[in-house]
């Protein structure tokens, strides 16, 4: 979890963000370059590419890799311990790859414990393959849920590993209103939901619990106006370059009038 020096970074990054009048919300990327600053590791040029890799940050000195998601929620959300919320962990078309997962003619009309074997499988490798490339040993996601309203953020961590198939049971939820299976295949362990896999969009999506290391931000919203912000940017890019410190060369031309 994170410690009270980068609670507060996180805190001070999470005011500098949306005093932006660039910034919506804090998003993909944005939360990202927040996390990368909160625990003071290298962070890449977007405009270099993003890899589609499970760890969005690594600190190399731990070998420590996380996997990052930011979720937004209507201002009346619950961000009590012990809150349940689900959000994509993976795209996993099983069923395009079932031949290359060890399940040959695998496909929709499949028993549901196949299925979420598949399911599982898809997602070991990925975390196997991806820990190994990325030269990561202890993994971890680190969730930053959001209110609408952008004022109450609450950080979530949690261990990021391989599941055991063994532990599950699997079944296609049921539509309320019609009674028929729906499009949902829900993996359980002990009666409680974990994993839950629509044929439709191919998507994996993972059932969380907000945990008693759960860390809450409350701030005061503050927004720039674009002529103050633009300004106050421009004019550190120009100290910046003055100090030498400026990473691109001919920076200092672009910011000429």
């Amino acid at each position: 979890m994170l410690t009270e020096d980068e609670i507060y970074r996180l805190r001070q990054a999470i005011v500098a963000t949306v005093a932006s009048p660039l910034i919506g919300s804090i998003e993909d990327y944005t939360w990202e370059a927040i996390f990368h600053y909160v625990k003071d590791i290298s962070l890449a040029d977007p405009a270099l590419g993003r890899s589609k890799l499970l760890y969005d940050a690594v600190d190399p000195a731990t070998s420590t890799g996380w996997s990052l998601k930011s979720l937004q929620v209507n201002k009346k959300a619950d961000f009590s311990v012990g809150t349940i919320y689900s959000y994509v962990i993976q795209r996993a078309d099983v069923i395009k790859k079932a031949t290359e997962l060890g399940f040959p003619g695998l496909n929709e009309n499949s028993l549901p414990e196949e299925l979420g074997e598949a399911i599982v499988r898809h997602w070991n490798q990925k975390v196997e393959k991806d820990s190994l490339k990325q030269e990561v040993e202890a993994s971890y996601e680190g969730i930053l849920l959001k209110k609408i309203h952008g004022t109450e953020y609450i950080y979530c961590e949690y261990p990021l590993g391989q599941l055991d198939q063994s532990f599950f049971s699997w079944a296609w939820t049921v539509n309320k209103k019609s009674g028929k299976t729906g499009v949902g295949l829900q993996g359980s362990i002990n009666g409680q939901a974990q994993l839950i896999w629509y044929k439709n969009q191919k998507q994996l999506f993972r059932f969380r619990v907000i945990p008693e290391t759960a860390v809450p931000i409350r701030i005061e919203r503050v927004r720039l106006t674009p002529t103050y912000y633009v300004s106050a940017i421009l004019s550190a890019l120009r100290d910046t370059a003055l100090l030498g410190l400026m990473a691109h060369p001919e920076t200092p031309r672009f910011l000429a009038r």
